[in-house]
């Protein structure tokens, strides 16, 4: 077979890798604008917004450590010239959401907009009603608890279709500039300029050498927290696990697999080199709740296949995670 029908056969194949049934309807696009879709982003916008807030007014600023971001610089500003949170997260944001409006688009600034005002009213109503703010004698679980809340609450702001803010606008604005590769440095630059900056506000709180250099390692728990609790939740949420099988009995194993596991499979002939015989090899991406199931199914149905699997960190399509955001 020449390379390009070998080719053009595993395209058709591996087409129908991500159906969930044999006979898949046809696709039809994410509903954007209907009440549910709307109602679906309110809530995850005030979640959102509320964890970050309360993240910031209620763990960073009594615990005396900052994080990177427009957060960062609010609680640095909060601590050294005594200037409301929420006065300094929406001044921050705002020209921010203008930029993205012209260089990125209008609904990814629209849906940011309500992250800040929302997470700016929170911030606000905390500040008046005297939140509780949570003291903890090991700042180190402060750092922890900080960055599981703030990882959800940015993930929820950015599954909206917007972004929380701060840096997260400022990736994007980067991403529509220049290569993608400098995303990251960029961030992180910015991001360890804000942290470092936090040494000069907070370094006479302590006397030894050790408790001034507390807060950066502070921040920077925080930090790694956050981003792994972020990595956690999209890696767990868009995750799957795929199998590889190589079988003689493809028909009975894809039979079964249809009809107990409603996952769709893809057939390649493929020829062992050391045998020279052809077999067909399957390929079958599940959830990773079905995966005892699913060995347990072809060894069933073929108890001589050689079955290989791997994890596979994202799948979008029919029967998976379809949010392309």
């Amino acid at each position: 077979m020449k390379n390009s029908e070998k080719n053009k056969t595993e395209a058709d194949g591996i087409e129908n890798v991500y159906q969930t049934t044999k006979h898949r309807p046809k696709d039809a696009p994410a509903n954007t604008t209907g009440a549910a879709f709307w109602f679906k982003t309110i809530v995850a916008m005030l979640a959102s917004s509320f964890l970050i807030a309360f993240a910031a007014q209620c763990l960073l600023t009594p615990n005396h450590f900052a994080t990177g971001g427009a957060t960062g610089i609010a609680v640095i500003l909060n601590k050294a010239f005594g200037i409301s949170l929420s006065k300094t997260v929406f001044c921050i944001n705002a020209p921010l959401i203008i930029i993205s409006f012209f260089v990125v688009n209008k609904r990814f600034a629209f849906l940011t907009l309500g992250n800040v005002g929302t997470q700016t009213l929170w911030l606000y109503m905390m500040e008046k009603a005297n939140f509780p703010q949570l003291i903890f004698e090991e700042r180190i679980f402060a750092a922890i608890f900080a960055g599981i809340l703030m990882g959800t609450g940015i993930f929820l702001a950015l599954k909206t279709g917007g972004s929380s803010g701060g840096m997260d606008i400022v990736a994007v604005i980067v991403q529509k500039k220049i290569s993608a590769n400098s995303i990251a440095w960029v961030l992180f630059v910015l991001n360890c300029t804000v942290i470092a900056s936090s040494y000069f506000v907070y370094k006479d709180l302590a006397d030894t050498a050790g408790g001034k250099i507390l807060p950066l390692v502070m921040a920077v728990c925080e930090q790694y927290v956050e981003s792994k609790v972020y990595d956690t939740i999209v890696n767990g949420m868009q995750s799957a696990i795929e199998f590889r099988v190589v079988t003689d009995k493809p028909e009975e194993v894809a039979a079964l697999l249809f009809s107990r596991l409603e996952r769709g499979v893809t057939s390649i002939t493929v020829k062992g080199m050391y045998t020279q015989a052809e077999h067909s090899l399957l390929i079958c991406v599940v959830s990773r709740r079905q995966v005892n199931a699913f060995k347990r199914l072809v060894k069933t149905a073929d108890p001589d296949s050689f079955v290989v699997m791997s994890m596979v960190s994202q799948v979008l399509g029919y029967g998976f995670y379809s949010d392309a955001h």
